[in-house]
């Protein structure tokens, strides 16, 4: 399955690069807040990402993405004392490791100002870690996730762009696993 999922998106993108209007490259930063709604006493926690977005035409962007999360939450299940936790009322750390591929539209296009909406595929690694009382435990699985997006940018110069990304992950099993949101910059390559 991922072999075909990964043969498909190439394909893809070797056909659609044959007259293209623009073949850009932005590479771009962003860090931030992340949070879950599925975890009980859920803190808010950062993220960072690292986006290569290619310009297929001047509204389609083909966007390569690693994104690497972290918050707390209260885990009864996986605590071995059930009367341990900090002082935030949390006693486990989720980390989220993604690594993804988004079809991004650019619905606002001015001289100064662009907006992108986005979603697409990508395969991410969940650590749950108990980070309080004895003895240590974590779990982790790898599994499928949809990464939703919107990303606002202004034009600093022809080259760089400062924003801010917001978005969430849809995950198979939960409804949304992880909220993000939080400034970036970026570098246009052309």
């Amino acid at each position: 399955m991922k072999k075909m999922m990964l043969a498909l998106i190439m394909g893809l993108t070797v056909l659609s690069s044959y007259g293209q209007e623009r073949k850009d490259l932005v590479v771009s930063i962003a860090t931030g807040q992340l949070t879950s709604p599925y975890y009980y006493k859920n803190t808010m926690g950062s993220f960072f990402s690292v986006d290569f977005d290619y310009h297929l035409s001047k509204r389609h962007i083909l966007t390569a993405n690693y994104s690497d999360g972290k918050h707390n939450y209260y885990d009864k299940y996986l605590q071995a004392d059930p009367n341990t936790s900090r002082s935030d009322g949390t006693n486990t750390r989720a980390s989220y490791r993604t690594f993804s591929i988004l079809y991004k539209y650019q619905f606002l296009n001015s001289k100064i100002i662009t907006g992108n909406i986005g979603a697409g595929a990508g395969i991410m690694t969940h650590i749950q870690r108990i980070i309080t009382g004895y003895p240590a435990s974590e779990s982790n699985w790898s599994d499928l996730v949809f990464p939703a997006r919107f990303e606002l940018d202004y034009k600093i110069s022809n080259s760089f762009r400062l924003g801010l990304i917001g978005g969430f992950y849809i995950h198979p099993d939960y409804p949304i696993l992880a909220y993000h949101l939080g400034p970036r910059i970026g570098y246009l390559i052309k």
